[in-house]
């Protein structure tokens, strides 16, 4: 197919659709690691594996360290060079995505509602710091994090339901302020469970101190080895030799990260009564909104692995204004996606073959929606159902 379509949506008037947004790890994939452990194994699958159940704790340890952890998105001073350089790069990146969706919805009309809805399954911090910046810096929206409360704030889905109005001195005239929803579908790290109905919601400016834990341990990549090495004449807590002090302090850290409001890397993710009422809740949330007539549904760095959003978003393709785009970082992504979800009325986007800088990244992904001509954004791109 021809790129007539692309180019389509990339001159269309968005403004005057319904506008929802999907992003998946993808975004934050530059600084933020994923699963991944080595070529064999992956943290679900060590979480989910029976021979690793006596060391859950130290796993769980080896996640937070490794990769939760990063998700606080802080800049630290004996960070190396790169590290923050990359940090400051994807926090920009995100800063301009935010800036471009408000001056997307100011171009409503004045009987529309200025909304646009995030749905993310990512759990840091990056939407949230990029519009801290944005909004320091006299950027005039709203950022509704789906939390409310003055001294201590608790989330609630249906603070999502809300509009804001800047009236005159005199109320002579008004009009709707642009807001933005941040529906985090996974958790946040920003979150914790005070208790099985109430999920409070804060943003601290250092790590939670109960979770900085130094132990000398095996990395995850070393203590898999010796699993591995010894599995069949030890057992994988025998296999690591942690001494009781270890053991314990392990246990200590568990209590704390378990206080943590996020989906944890595991087949049964949602076991926990507060998460299930919050997931299904923005599950409802999400499709409540692919329903509306005018209705654009824009994914970027969504592996559409998450079976219930998928089969959200598969149900709702019966409306018959919904379009979906689907942005895919590689040219195979988009046959893999497609043995997922398939239907006439999913438009991929994709680089045509895999040569050296033929990929969509979050820059590029911007460029593609948002950029003026459009013509370098679009190089080595294509687009088909």
């Amino acid at each position: 197919m021809s790129n007539e379509l692309f180019k389509a949506f990339r001159a269309s008037e968005l403004h005057d659709k319904n506008i929802n947004f999907l992003i998946g790890s993808g975004a934050s994939a530059s600084f933020i690691p994923t699963l991944k452990i080595n070529d064999d194994f992956t943290y679900e699958d060590i979480l989910t594996d029976s021979d690793y159940s006596e060391i859950k704790d130290f796993i769980y340890y080896q996640y937070y360290k490794n990769i939760l952890r990063k998700s606080f998105c802080f800049f630290k001073r004996d960070d190396d060079a790169d590290l923050r350089k990359t940090r400051r790069e994807t926090l920009s990146a995100y800063q301009e995505l935010i800036d471009n969706i408000v001056n997307l919805i100011n171009r409503k009309g004045a009987n529309q509602i200025r909304r646009a809805n995030i749905f993310t399954t990512n759990y840091d911090l990056f939407f949230e710091n990029a519009s801290d910046k944005l909004l320091r810096n006299s950027t005039n929206f709203i950022f509704n994090d789906g939390a409310r409360g003055l001294k201590t704030r608790y989330l609630q889905i249906s603070n999502f339901h809300t509009s804001t109005w800047h009236q005159g001195t005199n109320d002579l005239y008004k009009f709707e302020i642009p807001t933005i929803n941040l529906i985090k579908m996974h958790g946040s790290v920003s979150w914790r469970k005070v208790n099985e109905e109430k999920i409070e919601v804060s943003y601290p400016n250092s790590y939670p101190k109960d979770l900085e834990v130094d132990l000398d341990i095996p990395d995850i990549q070393t203590a898999i080895k010796l699993i591995e090495d010894f599995t069949l004449t030890h057992t994988a807590k025998e296999s690591l030799a942690l001494t009781n002090e270890d053991e314990l302090a392990l246990k200590e850290f568990r209590k704390e990260y378990d206080k943590l409001a996020i989906v944890n890397p595991t087949k049964a993710k949602f076991e926990e009564t507060v998460f299930q009422q919050h997931y299904y809740q923005s599950l409802r949330l999400l499709s409540y909104e692919l329903e509306k007539p005018q209705t654009v549904l824009i994914c970027f760095g969504f592996s559409f692995k998450d079976e219930h959003i998928r089969e959200i978003i598969s149900r709702s393709l019966s409306n018959p204004s919904l379009i979906v785009y689907v942005f895919c970082y590689k040219h195979e992504s988009k046959s893999e996606i497609k043995e997922l979800i398939n239907n006439k009325k999913i438009i991929f986007i994709y680089p045509e073959n895999n040569d050296d800088g033929h990929f969509i990244d979050l820059d590029r992904f911007i460029d593609c929606i948002f950029s003026v001509s459009g013509i370098d954004s679009m190089e080595g791109l294509t687009c088909s159902l």
